[in-house]
């Protein structure tokens, strides 16, 4: 029997006892008719109103596990859908860097860095964090990669910590995380 049947067996069994002794207190002079009923009856409902949150906390644990698994999937999908080219402009010229089936930029976007933070190339005017067109500027990937993946570990001056959501190391793939740095470093690092 699976956790819902359960949940929802002792959820049903919950609510005819509350009728039962609800009806049988309205209809009866003497209820409950000793002490030992009155015992049984509350232990009865203290069992049920355990077994069901039991199984109410169990459910939703399995359906977090659930929507984790599919949000793995669709990121593992995702990882593999194409090859992005990013051009950069440079004082030489324009070079081409592909990043492996992932684009950064789409990262930002999907994330919502943009809702945050402010980098011009990607259009967002976000004020929540710190501007990125000045405070990356001139600051390595490694920086950048510890700044999205452990955001408190140095905290911009005029900014509060934990702000900051510190999951995107567990939320994003490696290949996400990766794409991320690298278009955060090319995109306020370019000499152009």
């Amino acid at each position: 029997m699976d956790n819902d049947t359960v949940f929802y067996i002792l959820g049903i069994g919950l609510v005819l006892a509350a009728l039962t002794v609800g009806f049988l207190g309205v209809r009866l002079e003497s209820f409950p008719p000793s002490r030992p009923v009155l015992l049984i009856g509350t232990a009865v409902f203290v069992l049920l109103v355990v077994g069901t949150t039991t199984f109410a906390w169990r459910n939703a644990e399995d359906e977090q596990a659930s929507r984790d698994a599919e949000h793995a999937s669709e990121a593992q999908a995702n990882t593999g859908e194409s090859t992005t080219t990013t051009e950069t402009s440079t004082t030489a010229g324009t070079s081409t860097t592909t990043t492996a089936s992932v684009d950064g930029a789409q990262v930002f976007e999907d994330q919502g860095c943009g809702g945050c933070h402010t980098l011009e190339a990607a259009g967002s005017t976000g004020t929540t964090g710190p501007v990125f067109d000045s405070v990356l500027k001139g600051k390595d990937e490694d920086f950048i990669r510890t700044s999205i993946v452990d955001p408190n570990a140095e905290i911009e001056k005029g900014f509060p910590p934990n702000v900051m959501p510190q999951s995107y190391g567990d939320i994003l793939s490696p290949e996400e995380l990766d794409a991320l740095v690298k278009y955060l470093f090319e995109s306020t690092n370019s000499n152009g």
